[in-house]
C-alpha cells in the first residue's frame, strides 16, 4: 500500500516541477508539507496537506487504488492579496488535469474541488485549493 509520505512527496514534486510557480516563489523550497516546523519561514509559501485517503474499489486490487483529498495552502505577507491570488492561480494551473507520479505510483487526473480566495489571517494572506484524485500503486 502507498504511504501518505510517498503520496505527499509526489504532490510536492509535481508542484516543484512547474516553472511558472517556482519562478513566483523566493526559492523552490518554499513548497513544503503543511506540517513543516522548521526555523526558516520564507513568504510567499505553498503548503501541501493530504486531508484524507481511503482504498477504492473492492477485490484484490482495492488496496492498490487510494482515493485522496487534500489542500494546497498559499501564504503571503505583502499588504495586498494580489500575490496570494496570483499564486493560487499558478497552483491551480499546476494541478488541474495533471497526474501524480512517483516511485511505484501513478494516478488519475487531479480535480480541483474548490478555491478559497485570499483572506487575512493574522499578519498574512491565506488562500486554499481543495483537490481530489486517485493514486494507484504499480
Amino acid at each position: 500500500m502507498l504511504s501518505p509520505y510517498d503520496i505527499q512527496a509526489a504532490l510536492i514534486a509535481l508542484l516543484k516541477a512547474d516553472p511558472l510557480l517556482v519562478a513566483a516563489l523566493p526559492v523552490a523550497d518554499a513548497i513544503k508539507e503543511a506540517e513543516w516546523r522548521g526555523t526558516d519561514f520564507d513568504y510567499p509559501a505553498v503548503r501541501v496537506d493530504i486531508t484524507g485517503g481511503s482504498p477504492q474499489g473492492n477485490g484484490a486490487c482495492a488496496e492498490q487504488w487510494i482515493g485522496l483529498a487534500g489542500s494546497i495552502i498559499v501564504l503571503s505577507k505583502v499588504d495586498s492579496s494580489a500575490e496570494c491570488l496570483t499564486l493560487l492561480g499558478l497552483v491551480q494551473n499546476a494541478l488541474q488535469r495533471e497526474r501524480l507520479t512517483g516511485a511505484g505510483m501513478t494516478g488519475l487526473e487531479m480535480k480541483i474541488d474548490s478555491v478559497a480566495y485570499p483572506f487575512r489571517e493574522l499578519n498574512l494572506w491565506r488562500g486554499e485549493i481543495l483537490f481530489y484524485t486517485t493514486a494507484i500503486e504499480i
